[in-house]
C-alpha cells in the first residue's frame, strides 16, 4: 500500500466516526471540496451524504458550473455583494488584519485591539510576531486614510446561507478545509472534528499528496487551477500576496473583470494591485 491509498484508507476510517445521514458536504468547486465528493461518491461510495453548495455571485464561472453539476442543491447569499460593501466594506489585506480594522473603524478601542494596531503593549513594548497590523495597514488605519474595510463578504455570501441550511436541516457540515492552507487555519483546524461538531476530515491533508491523490485516480481539476493554487471569490485582495489576484483578472470576461475591479477597487489602490 503507497501513501496514497495508506491516506485513503485513513480517510475512510475517519468518515466511520460519522453517521451520514447527518452530515451534507459544503462544496465550493474547488480541488479539496472536490477530492471529497470523489471520495464520497467514487472511492468510498458512501450513501446518505447531500452535496450542497451556494452561488455566491462571485465564482469563476467554470467553478460554479461545477456547483450546479455537482450539487443536489445550491444556495444563494443572503446579501448581494454591494450591498455588503456598502454596509460593511470590503476585505483588503488579511481576513484577520481586515477584522481588526473593521473593528477600529467601528469605534471599538478594548485593550487587545489597541495593542494589536498599534503594534504596542500598555507597557510599551512592541508585539511580537504575526498578530498585529502590517505597517501599511497601520500608517493608514491611524491617520484616517484608509477605506472601509471588512471580512464580512464570505460571512453573508458563504457562511449565513450555511448556518440557515443547516437550522433547516439539522445537517452538520462536512468542509473541505486543511490546516496547511494558513497560519490561521494551522490554529483552528486540528483535528477531524471543529468544537461545533464540523467534520474537517482533510484537515491533515498536504498539498503534495493531494496532488499525488488527483494524479494516480485521474480525478477532475477545473482547468483554473493551471494558474492560480487557490480558487474563491474572482479577484479577492487575499489571493494577492501570491499575485493570484492579478492572474485570475486575466482569466475572466470584460464583464465579469469590470464587475470586480469596481468592487475592489478601493483595495487594488492600497495594495497596488494593477488591472
Amino acid at each position: 500500500m503507497d501513501i496514497v491509498d495508506l491516506y485513503l484508507y485513513d480517510l475512510k476510517t475517519k468518515f466511520n466516526k460519522i453517521n451520514p445521514k447527518e452530515y451534507y458536504l459544503s462544496y465550493s468547486g474547488g480541488k479539496d471540496s472536490h477530492l471529497l465528493y470523489w471520495f464520497i461518491k467514487e472511492y468510498a461510495k458512501i450513501d446518505g451524504i447531500k452535496i450542497i453548495g451556494i452561488n455566491t455571485y462571485m465564482e469563476h464561472p467554470e467553478i460554479r458550473d461545477r456547483i450546479y453539476k455537482y450539487c443536489d442543491k445550491v444556495l444563494l447569499p443572503t446579501m448581494k455583494p454591494f450591498e455588503i460593501k456598502e454596509k460593511y466594506g470590503i476585505p483588503c489585506f488579511s481576513k484577520w488584519q481586515d477584522d481588526m480594522i473593521s473593528r477600529w473603524q467601528n469605534g471599538s478601542r478594548q485593550p487587545y485591539l489597541i495593542e494589536r494596531v498599534t503594534g504596542k503593549f500598555a507597557n510599551g513594548e512592541n508585539v511580537k510576531g504575526r498578530f498585529k497590523l502590517n505597517k501599511t495597514a497601520k500608517e493608514l488605519l491611524l491617520n484616517n486614510q484608509i477605506h472601509k474595510i471588512s471580512p464580512k463578504c464570505c460571512t453573508f455570501l458563504k457562511k449565513k446561507p450555511a448556518r440557515k441550511f443547516e437550522k433547516e436541516s439539522g445537517l452538520k457540515p462536512i468542509l473541505g478545509v486543511r490546516g496547511n492552507e494558513s497560519g490561521l487555519r494551522k490554529t483552528q483546524y486540528t483535528s477531524c472534528f471543529t468544537k461545533d461538531k464540523k467534520f474537517t476530515p482533510l484537515w491533515d491533508l498536504t498539498d503534495d499528496l493531494e496532488n499525488k491523490i488527483y494524479e494516480k485516480y485521474n480525478i477532475e481539476i477545473p482547468k483554473v487551477y493551471k494558474y492560480i493554487e487557490r480558487t474563491g471569490c474572482m479577484g479577492c485582495p487575499y489571493g494577492s500576496y501570491k499575485h493570484d489576484t492579478e492572474k485570475e483578472l486575466k482569466l475572466i470576461n470584460d464583464k465579469q473583470k469590470e464587475f470586480i475591479c469596481e468592487y475592489f477597487k478601493e483595495s487594488y489602490k492600497v495594495l497596488g494591485i494593477e488591472v
